[in-house]
């Protein structure tokens, strides 16, 4: 699922002539799921016309403005070259027919939600209060098995082992002399994130409401860590060493990749989601499988499987989004619970509803309560400080 920004650069370049769907799998791709959408942009003479067009198509994906389409259509040729319109115009018909039986919805973007909701004052009220619902930071605390805590800096990114730990910046957080702790726990808060650097230089992106533990310096036969909640893998290559990470569910041996963990405690699935080289992920030292990039295993209580995933979507915390493809509301606010630090309680007949969009993490609260009115206005929402219930 590609960002409203990415495409737009994707399609300008084609625009331009600096790429072909001949050779760019990405825009063969675009244009082979959206077939209209290249009529649209094969006609364009001015690229900066570019989001516009594409936001308007959009419009026509979503149910609630299918009534519009004849007024985003018009929108839309006023876009495109002039001399093309009336030929164009021919071809309206079948565009609304494609649209409406399409079964991919094109990635909603925020700038979308400003522009078509508009709420009822009792809603209204609710926004402005969802609005000081600030996204997560730069928050961690590090723990030794010595039992010192620190509180990590908010204006750091990371920190990096060595025989002093400094953060990224250099500065340094704990003396070697210091501490003459073995093992250290690095963990984040709800509304929390940050990276570590490992003594192999191995790199790690924690998300929110995560722990990573892991030896200050690693073993001379293996590199184990163990990660509870959600972590992103640079692995450091070594053979001589291989690398393990252990959750409550799985574990994950590698010798040099990158790869995504997803196992909270609460879910009921965990997902390994390989981006780069090969892993073999078992489940009780007993059922194991080998992942390919591309592939993701998903382990169910001893049940393990293997399905191919999108790599934007597994990535996209590490890249600062929200992306939901297709997914149920009940676990797509989980994600959102933890990044925002609330308390969200979801209807039993709400949780099953398919959400779709992708938000920046660093909006505030109410722009994640506008894409879901925009899955289903009928639906109510209700804060009570931090507590955020969705009902019909």
């Amino acid at each position: 699922m590609l960002t409203i920004e990415y495409t737009v650069q994707l399609l300008k370049a084609y625009v331009e002539g600096r790429i072909h769907p001949d050779t760019h799998i990405e825009l063969r791709q675009l244009f082979e799921q959206h077939p209209e959408l290249f009529v649209q942009v094969d006609r364009l003479t001015d690229p900066t016309h570019l989001e516009a067009v594409l936001l308007d198509y959009k419009q026509l994906y979503a149910p609630a403005y299918r009534k519009q389409e004849q007024r985003v259509l018009d929108r839309i040729f006023t876009q495109i070259n002039e001399e093309q319109v009336v030929r164009y115009k021919k071809r309206k018909r079948l565009f609304v027919r494609y649209a409406a039986a399409a079964s991919v919805v094109f990635v909603l973007g925020v700038g979308l939600w400003k522009f078509t909701y508009k709420p009822t004052y009792t809603e209204a009220q609710v926004l402005e209060k969802a609005q000081d619902f600030i996204p997560g930071g730069n928050r961690a605390t590090l723990t030794t098995s010595d039992g010192t805590r620190l509180d990590l800096n908010e204006e750091r990114l990371g920190i990096v082992m060595g025989g002093d730990i400094k953060y990224d910046d250099g500065s340094v957080l704990l003396a070697d002399a210091e501490s003459k702790a073995t093992f250290l726990t690095l963990s984040t808060p709800k509304g929390g994130q940050y990276q570590v650097v490992l003594s192999d230089g191995t790199k790690v992106w924690l998300n929110a409401a995560s722990s990573l533990r892991y030896p200050k310096v690693f073993g001379t036969q293996q590199r184990m860590v163990f990660v509870e909640g959600e972590a992103y893998f640079e692995v450091a290559k070594n053979k001589q060493k291989p690398f393990v990470v252990q959750t409550d569910k799985e574990k994950v041996e590698v010798l040099g990749t990158h790869f995504n963990v997803n196992s909270y405690t609460e879910e009921k699935e965990s997902k390994v989601s390989l981006i780069e080289g090969r892993v073999k992920v078992s489940v009780d030292g007993m059922r194991e499988t080998l992942l390919d990039p591309g592939h993701q295993s998903v382990v169910s209580g001893q049940r393990i499987r293997v399905q191919e995933f999108n790599v934007e979507e597994s990535m996209a915390w590490k890249n600062g989004e929200f992306m939901f493809n297709n997914e149920n509301l009940g676990t797509a606010l989980r994600q959102v619970e933890r990044w925002y630090d609330v308390d969200i309680q979801v209807d039993p007949q709400l949780a099953q509803i398919n959400l779709w969009g992708t938000v920046s993490r660093m909006e505030t609260f109410d722009k994640v309560l506008k894409v879901i009115k925009m899955t289903d206005d009928n639906i109510k929402i209700k804060l009570d400080g931090r507590r955020v219930r969705l009902m019909k």
